[in-house]
């Protein structure tokens, strides 16, 4: 039976580029697998995005306009979690590209900063960086030893994969490196299903099965663990942090 959307995805795809050709298809395919989500929310999301094609929106403008306002809206995780989560942040080359024009201060000296004093009391200082560049936090734990570090001897490259994150928002060529940051996890904050606009534009999220306790990963690498994800609303890493380390590929 075809879905709703399938027509105007098939239309987008016929006019662009490879790279956000992927992204459609895939979304093509997973949204109507979402699960742990309201039908009639679901069916809410499903209109307002066929209304904005309608009046002449191409399908990624339409899903990233409609998605700001529907992300957060997947079911709310009932499984006992940990007290501690951890939020996984691409890329330090990226992040301290934002805080250099953020702060007004020069890559090298926010290097030099962090060699002073450490990534952990470096990172803590800044009291308005957010443990995600957006409303949306995606983090993870460890599902057999919850109360434990899920990456105490992983390789940045592994935590990649198991995570399925973006290995783009690298230069070719360049370090794969990660800050982790293990944090409170605050209880009177709603942890929620990830579901297909908590992660934008993006062709690695799969919806969670139904009967999964939390969202969880697709691992890119078939020899890795998938992993569970949550998503909540943003925080002050200076607020929840416990701990946090620069991990290097």
């Amino acid at each position: 039976m075809k879905f709703p959307l399938d027509d105007y995805i098939d239309g987008y795809i016929k006019e662009v580029d490879d790279t956000d050709k992927i992204v459609a298809q895939h979304l093509k395919e997973i949204i109507p697998q979402t699960t742990h989500l309201n039908q009639e929310t679901f069916k809410e999301i499903i209109e307002e995005l066929k209304k904005e094609m309608d009046n002449g929106e191409n399908f990624k403008k339409a899903y990233l306009k409609i998605s700001r306002k529907y992300i957060l809206t997947g079911d709310t995780i009932e499984a006992q979690l940990p007290d501690i989560l951890t939020r996984i942040i691409l890329n330090l080359r990226r992040l301290l590209g934002y805080l250099s024009i953020k702060m007004g201060i020069h890559m090298a000296r926010l290097e030099k900063r962090i060699a002073s004093e450490g990534i952990n009391n470096f990172i803590r200082s800044i009291d308005f960086l957010n443990l995600a560049p957006n409303n949306v936090v995606l983090s993870t734990f460890d599902e057999e030893q919850p109360d434990e570090d899920p990456f105490i001897n992983s390789k940045v490259n592994d935590i990649i994969n198991m995570l399925a994150l973006d290995i783009d928002e690298f230069r070719e060529g360049e370090p794969l490196t990660v800050i982790k940051v293990r944090y409170k996890n605050i209880e009177n904050i709603e942890k929620r299903y990830p579901i297909f606009f908590d992660t934008g534009w993006y062709d690695k999220f799969y919806p969670s099965d139904k009967d999964d306790k939390y969202g969880r990963t697709r691992s890119l690498d078939g020899s890795l663990k998938d992993m569970p994800e949550i998503v909540h609303e943003n925080l002050k890493i200076s607020d929840t942090a416990v701990d946090i380390q620069l991990l290097k590929g």
